[in-house]
Protein backbone atom coordinates (compact mmCIF):
# COMPACT_ATOMS: atom_id res chain seq x y z
CA UNK A 1 0.00 0.00 0.00
CA UNK A 2 1.78 3.24 -0.91
CA UNK A 3 2.48 5.94 1.55
CA UNK A 4 -0.59 7.96 0.40
CA UNK A 5 -3.25 5.54 0.30
CA UNK A 6 -1.79 5.10 3.96
CA UNK A 7 -2.18 8.22 5.04
CA UNK A 8 -5.58 8.94 4.04
CA UNK A 9 -6.23 6.03 5.70
CA UNK A 10 -5.11 6.96 8.88
CA UNK A 11 -6.60 10.25 8.68
CA UNK A 12 -9.92 8.62 8.86
CA UNK A 13 -8.77 6.52 11.78
CA UNK A 14 -7.95 9.50 13.56
CA UNK A 15 -11.20 11.19 12.65
CA UNK A 16 -13.52 11.72 15.83
CA UNK A 17 -15.48 14.72 14.18
CA UNK A 18 -16.43 13.48 11.12
CA UNK A 19 -20.09 12.02 10.58
CA UNK A 20 -20.05 7.96 8.77
CA UNK A 21 -20.97 9.29 5.21
CA UNK A 22 -18.73 11.94 5.53
CA UNK A 23 -15.94 9.31 6.58
CA UNK A 24 -17.60 6.65 3.38
CA UNK A 25 -17.39 9.73 0.53
CA UNK A 26 -13.62 10.10 1.66
CA UNK A 27 -13.14 6.19 1.42
CA UNK A 28 -14.47 5.66 -1.76
CA UNK A 29 -11.59 8.54 -2.61
CA UNK A 30 -9.10 6.65 -1.52
CA UNK A 31 -10.16 2.97 -3.45
CA UNK A 32 -10.60 4.92 -6.81
CA UNK A 33 -7.09 5.96 -5.87
CA UNK A 34 -5.35 2.73 -5.18
CA UNK A 35 -7.42 0.95 -7.74
CA UNK A 36 -5.89 3.42 -10.84
CA UNK A 37 -2.08 3.14 -8.46
CA UNK A 38 -2.39 -0.72 -8.01
CA UNK A 39 -0.84 -3.59 -9.31
CA UNK A 40 -2.56 -5.18 -13.22
CA UNK A 41 -2.14 -8.41 -12.28
CA UNK A 42 -6.07 -9.66 -11.77
CA UNK A 43 -5.64 -11.52 -9.17
CA UNK A 44 -3.41 -9.30 -7.25
CA UNK A 45 -5.21 -6.04 -8.11
CA UNK A 46 -8.12 -8.07 -6.49
CA UNK A 47 -6.12 -8.90 -3.65
CA UNK A 48 -4.79 -5.39 -3.02
CA UNK A 49 -8.47 -3.80 -3.61
CA UNK A 50 -9.55 -6.51 -0.77
CA UNK A 51 -6.87 -5.52 1.59
CA UNK A 52 -7.45 -1.61 0.95
CA UNK A 53 -10.75 -2.27 1.87
CA UNK A 54 -9.97 -4.00 5.56
CA UNK A 55 -7.61 -1.17 6.11
CA UNK A 56 -10.23 1.53 5.60
CA UNK A 57 -13.40 -0.81 7.23
CA UNK A 58 -10.50 -1.14 10.12
CA UNK A 59 -9.66 2.44 10.40
CA UNK A 60 -13.49 2.79 11.67
CA UNK A 61 -15.02 -0.46 12.46
CA UNK A 62 -18.23 0.41 14.14
CA UNK A 63 -19.54 2.60 10.42
CA UNK A 64 -21.44 0.44 8.48
CA UNK A 65 -21.22 3.02 5.43
CA UNK A 66 -17.56 1.42 4.89
CA UNK A 67 -18.21 -2.15 5.34
CA UNK A 68 -21.58 -1.26 2.79
CA UNK A 69 -18.76 0.77 0.31
CA UNK A 70 -16.33 -2.14 0.38
CA UNK A 71 -18.91 -4.83 -0.35
CA UNK A 72 -20.48 -2.84 -3.36
CA UNK A 73 -16.88 -2.70 -4.71
CA UNK A 74 -16.62 -6.36 -4.60
CA UNK A 75 -19.50 -7.85 -5.59
CA UNK A 76 -18.40 -4.97 -8.97
CA UNK A 77 -15.16 -7.01 -8.83
CA UNK A 78 -16.56 -10.27 -9.78
CA UNK A 79 -16.61 -11.45 -13.66
CA UNK A 80 -14.11 -8.52 -14.33
CA UNK A 81 -10.64 -10.38 -15.79
CA UNK A 82 -8.98 -7.69 -17.87
CA UNK A 83 -7.25 -4.73 -16.09
CA UNK A 84 -8.99 -2.26 -17.84
CA UNK A 85 -12.46 -4.06 -16.57
CA UNK A 86 -11.44 -4.04 -13.05
CA UNK A 87 -10.05 -0.61 -12.39
CA UNK A 88 -13.24 0.44 -14.51
CA UNK A 89 -15.71 -1.85 -12.02
CA UNK A 90 -13.90 0.03 -8.82
CA UNK A 91 -14.39 3.79 -10.28
CA UNK A 92 -17.84 3.23 -10.99
CA UNK A 93 -18.79 1.24 -8.24
CA UNK A 94 -17.22 4.37 -6.33
CA UNK A 95 -18.25 6.59 -7.96
CA UNK A 96 -21.97 5.30 -7.44
CA UNK A 97 -21.84 4.97 -4.05
CA UNK A 98 -20.60 8.38 -3.51
CA UNK A 99 -23.54 9.63 -5.51
CA UNK A 100 -26.04 7.12 -3.62
CA UNK A 101 -24.66 8.59 -0.65
CA UNK A 102 -25.89 11.79 -1.15
CA UNK A 103 -29.06 10.96 -3.19
CA UNK A 104 -30.03 9.43 0.23
CA UNK A 105 -29.15 12.26 2.38
CA UNK A 106 -31.45 14.54 0.23
CA UNK A 107 -34.45 11.52 -0.06
CA UNK A 108 -34.05 11.19 3.99
CA UNK A 109 -34.12 15.01 4.83
CA UNK A 110 -37.64 15.39 2.59
CA UNK A 111 -39.07 12.44 4.60
CA UNK A 112 -37.96 13.98 8.01
CA UNK A 113 -40.07 16.89 7.08
CA UNK A 114 -43.05 15.47 8.04
CA UNK A 115 -41.92 14.79 11.37
CA UNK A 116 -41.02 19.05 12.33
CA UNK A 117 -43.83 20.41 12.98
CA UNK A 118 -43.95 24.03 13.24
CA UNK A 119 -43.01 25.80 15.98
CA UNK A 120 -41.63 22.93 17.36
CA UNK A 121 -38.58 22.35 19.22
CA UNK A 122 -36.07 19.40 18.40
CA UNK A 123 -32.98 17.70 20.38
CA UNK A 124 -30.01 16.36 19.33
CA UNK A 125 -27.00 15.07 19.74
CA UNK A 126 -23.71 15.43 18.36
CA UNK A 127 -23.55 16.63 15.00
CA UNK A 128 -24.36 14.45 11.67
CA UNK A 129 -24.10 15.59 8.63
CA UNK A 130 -28.08 13.89 7.63
CA UNK A 131 -29.65 15.92 11.24
CA UNK A 132 -28.10 19.14 9.75
CA UNK A 133 -29.38 18.60 5.99
CA UNK A 134 -33.08 17.35 7.22
CA UNK A 135 -32.86 20.93 9.37
CA UNK A 136 -31.89 22.76 6.79
CA UNK A 137 -33.95 21.63 4.42
CA UNK A 138 -37.10 21.83 6.85
CA UNK A 139 -36.10 25.66 7.51
CA UNK A 140 -35.91 26.09 4.10
CA UNK A 141 -39.35 24.68 3.23
CA UNK A 142 -40.81 27.34 5.65
CA UNK A 143 -41.12 25.56 9.31
CA UNK A 144 -39.58 27.70 12.26
CA UNK A 145 -38.55 25.44 15.07
CA UNK A 146 -36.06 25.75 17.77
CA UNK A 147 -33.12 22.97 18.50
CA UNK A 148 -30.78 21.91 21.40
CA UNK A 149 -27.93 20.51 20.64
CA UNK A 150 -26.22 18.67 23.31
CA UNK A 151 -22.82 19.28 23.32
CA UNK A 152 -20.97 15.25 22.84
CA UNK A 153 -18.43 15.13 25.16
CA UNK A 154 -15.40 15.03 24.60
CA UNK A 155 -15.27 16.28 21.24
CA UNK A 156 -18.20 18.90 21.69
CA UNK A 157 -19.31 17.94 18.19
CA UNK A 158 -22.56 19.65 19.08
CA UNK A 159 -20.90 23.10 18.83
CA UNK A 160 -20.27 22.09 15.33
CA UNK A 161 -24.44 21.60 15.04
CA UNK A 162 -25.44 24.60 16.86
CA UNK A 163 -22.68 26.64 14.64
CA UNK A 164 -24.34 25.62 11.69
CA UNK A 165 -28.19 25.90 12.58
CA UNK A 166 -27.24 30.13 13.76
CA UNK A 167 -25.70 30.80 10.53
CA UNK A 168 -28.87 29.17 8.93
CA UNK A 169 -31.28 31.09 10.85
CA UNK A 170 -32.11 28.32 13.03
CA UNK A 171 -32.32 29.02 16.82
CA UNK A 172 -29.84 26.89 18.42
CA UNK A 173 -29.20 26.04 22.02
CA UNK A 174 -26.00 24.27 23.23
CA UNK A 175 -26.83 22.08 26.43
CA UNK A 176 -24.34 20.23 28.17
CA UNK A 177 -24.85 16.73 28.10
CA UNK A 178 -25.97 15.89 31.86
CA UNK A 179 -28.97 18.23 31.17
CA UNK A 180 -30.53 15.83 28.73
CA UNK A 181 -33.25 14.20 30.71
CA UNK A 182 -34.40 17.63 32.06
CA UNK A 183 -34.33 19.76 28.90
CA UNK A 184 -35.98 16.73 26.34
CA UNK A 185 -39.47 17.34 28.26
CA UNK A 186 -38.72 20.90 26.07
CA UNK A 187 -38.77 19.04 22.75
CA UNK A 188 -41.31 17.70 20.99
CA UNK A 189 -38.77 15.38 18.60
CA UNK A 190 -35.81 14.03 19.20
CA UNK A 191 -33.74 13.69 15.46
CA UNK A 192 -30.20 11.82 15.85
CA UNK A 193 -28.07 10.58 13.21
CA UNK A 194 -26.94 6.97 12.69
CA UNK A 195 -23.14 5.07 12.25
CA UNK A 196 -24.78 1.53 12.27
CA UNK A 197 -27.71 0.07 12.18
CA UNK A 198 -28.57 -3.61 12.52
CA UNK A 199 -30.96 -5.98 14.20
CA UNK A 200 -28.89 -5.14 17.41
CA UNK A 201 -29.81 -1.87 17.50
CA UNK A 202 -28.23 1.79 16.57
CA UNK A 203 -25.10 2.65 17.05
CA UNK A 204 -24.55 6.41 16.95
CA UNK A 205 -22.03 8.74 19.81
CA UNK A 206 -22.03 8.09 23.17
CA UNK A 207 -25.30 9.33 25.22
CA UNK A 208 -27.81 8.57 21.97
CA UNK A 209 -29.03 6.05 24.75
CA UNK A 210 -29.51 8.36 27.31
CA UNK A 211 -31.17 10.63 24.93
CA UNK A 212 -33.44 7.64 23.76
CA UNK A 213 -34.05 6.71 27.46
CA UNK A 214 -34.83 10.04 28.23
CA UNK A 215 -37.49 10.93 25.09
CA UNK A 216 -39.25 7.52 26.36
CA UNK A 217 -39.42 9.10 29.63
CA UNK A 218 -40.98 12.16 28.22
CA UNK A 219 -42.94 10.92 25.58
CA UNK A 220 -41.16 12.62 23.43
CA UNK A 221 -40.61 10.80 20.08
CA UNK A 222 -37.26 9.80 18.82
CA UNK A 223 -36.01 8.90 15.32
CA UNK A 224 -33.14 8.10 13.93
CA UNK A 225 -32.36 9.40 10.27
CA UNK A 226 -30.52 6.50 8.65
CA UNK A 227 -29.93 5.99 4.68
CA UNK A 228 -29.29 2.11 3.42
CA UNK A 229 -25.38 2.77 3.64
CA UNK A 230 -25.79 2.43 7.16
CA UNK A 231 -27.88 -0.68 7.46
CA UNK A 232 -25.28 -3.08 8.42
CA UNK A 233 -25.52 -6.48 5.97
CA UNK A 234 -26.47 -9.69 7.71
CA UNK A 235 -23.63 -11.71 8.26
CA UNK A 236 -21.34 -9.50 9.00
CA UNK A 237 -20.11 -8.97 12.97
CA UNK A 238 -19.49 -5.54 14.37
CA UNK A 239 -16.54 -6.09 16.25
CA UNK A 240 -16.54 -4.01 20.00
CA UNK A 241 -15.33 -0.62 20.09
CA UNK A 242 -12.22 0.46 20.98
CA UNK A 243 -11.84 3.16 23.20
CA UNK A 244 -10.34 6.86 22.56
CA UNK A 245 -7.22 8.18 23.90
CA UNK A 246 -8.40 9.40 27.85
CA UNK A 247 -6.23 11.86 27.37
CA UNK A 248 -9.03 13.70 25.73
CA UNK A 249 -11.20 13.55 28.79
CA UNK A 250 -7.83 13.98 31.11
CA UNK A 251 -4.69 14.67 30.28
CA UNK A 252 -2.85 14.99 33.73
CA UNK A 253 -5.11 12.17 34.96
CA UNK A 254 -3.76 11.17 38.70
CA UNK A 255 -1.58 7.66 39.05
CA UNK A 256 -4.58 4.79 40.38
CA UNK A 257 -7.19 6.44 38.29
CA UNK A 258 -8.46 5.08 34.91
CA UNK A 259 -10.24 6.91 32.54
CA UNK A 260 -12.85 5.61 30.06
CA UNK A 261 -13.34 7.26 26.20
CA UNK A 262 -16.28 5.53 24.86
CA UNK A 263 -17.21 7.45 21.48
CA UNK A 264 -19.68 4.77 20.18
CA UNK A 265 -22.73 3.08 21.92
CA UNK A 266 -25.32 0.31 21.08
CA UNK A 267 -29.37 1.91 21.42
CA UNK A 268 -32.18 -1.22 21.09
CA UNK A 269 -33.86 -0.62 18.33
CA UNK A 270 -36.95 -1.34 21.21
CA UNK A 271 -36.35 2.52 22.28
CA UNK A 272 -36.74 3.87 18.83
CA UNK A 273 -39.96 5.30 17.33
CA UNK A 274 -38.59 4.62 13.75
CA UNK A 275 -36.08 4.92 11.08
CA UNK A 276 -36.63 7.51 8.11
CA UNK A 277 -34.58 6.14 5.38
CA UNK A 278 -34.71 7.29 1.68
CA UNK A 279 -37.70 4.97 1.11
CA UNK A 280 -39.58 5.63 3.97
CA UNK A 281 -40.41 5.89 7.51
CA UNK A 282 -39.82 2.58 8.79
CA UNK A 283 -41.22 1.07 11.78
CA UNK A 284 -38.66 -0.93 14.01
CA UNK A 285 -40.47 -3.72 12.99
CA UNK A 286 -39.85 -3.22 9.74
CA UNK A 287 -35.60 -3.46 9.53
CA UNK A 288 -35.28 -7.29 9.52
CA UNK A 289 -36.90 -6.94 5.60
CA UNK A 290 -34.36 -4.38 4.99
CA UNK A 291 -31.62 -6.09 6.53
CA UNK A 292 -32.73 -9.80 4.38
CA UNK A 293 -32.30 -7.92 1.21
CA UNK A 294 -28.09 -6.83 1.54
CA UNK A 295 -26.17 -9.74 0.18
CA UNK A 296 -23.08 -10.04 2.03
CA UNK A 297 -19.70 -10.61 0.00
CA UNK A 298 -18.41 -13.56 0.59
CA UNK A 299 -14.76 -12.13 1.66
CA UNK A 300 -16.27 -10.31 3.97
CA UNK A 301 -18.55 -12.76 6.23
CA UNK A 302 -17.73 -12.64 10.00
CA UNK A 303 -14.91 -10.43 9.25
CA UNK A 304 -16.02 -7.79 11.99
CA UNK A 305 -15.09 -9.95 14.55
CA UNK A 306 -11.38 -10.64 13.15
CA UNK A 307 -11.16 -6.92 13.42
CA UNK A 308 -11.64 -7.09 16.98
CA UNK A 309 -9.08 -9.86 17.33
CA UNK A 310 -6.63 -7.91 15.50
CA UNK A 311 -7.34 -4.58 18.51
Amino acid sequence: MNSHVSQAIAAIAGDNRSGAAQIAERAADILLRRASTGTVAPNMFRQEILATGWALIRAQPLMAPLVNLVNTVLWALEERETPDELRLAVAQASADFKRQLQQNAQRVAEGALALIADGSTIMTISHSGTVEQALLHARRAGRHFAVICLESRPACEGRTAAAALATADIPATLAVDAAVAALVQEAQLVLVGADLLSSRGLVNKIGTRTLALAAQAARVPFYTLCGGEKFLPPGYGPPDQHEWPAAEVWADAPPGVTVRNPYFEWTPLSELSGIVTEQRTLPVAGVEGWLAAIKLHPALVSGGQAIASDR
